[in-house]
């Protein structure tokens, strides 16, 4: 959607094929400038990672490695369980299954 507004500017208007047309073009003619400045071949495209970016990596293959069930919390409510020590709120239960619901 495109927004016209009139006696702001003298430049004329163009449409996204012609700008597209026009990126494209000089697109081309700074690939060309840039193969002859590098004696023919085209540079390889490099990324550099900020310190934040690494450390989000860092955490998020961290995370990737860890259990997706905490084995040691289920060994405990397993042995209340058996002990007949597991008390369940009725009450708490009711009260996360509404706000589950209510997400639907």
């Amino acid at each position: 959607m495109a927004i016209h507004l009139t006696g702001i500017s003298n430049q004329s208007t163009i449409n996204k094929s012609e700008r597209s047309q026009k990126d494209d073009a000089t697109g081309s003619a700074t690939e060309k400038q840039s193969a002859v400045q590098n004696g023919g071949t085209l540079a390889e495209d490099t990324v550099k990672l900020s310190g934040t970016a690494q450390t989000l990596q860092n955490q998020h293959s961290k995370i990737g490695n860890l259990p997706d069930v905490d084995m040691e919390k289920v060994e405990q409510i397993k042995s209340a369980i058996a002990a007949g020590e597991y008390k369940i709120d009725t009450q708490k239960l009711a009260n996360n299954m509404a706000s589950m619901d209510s997400l639907f």
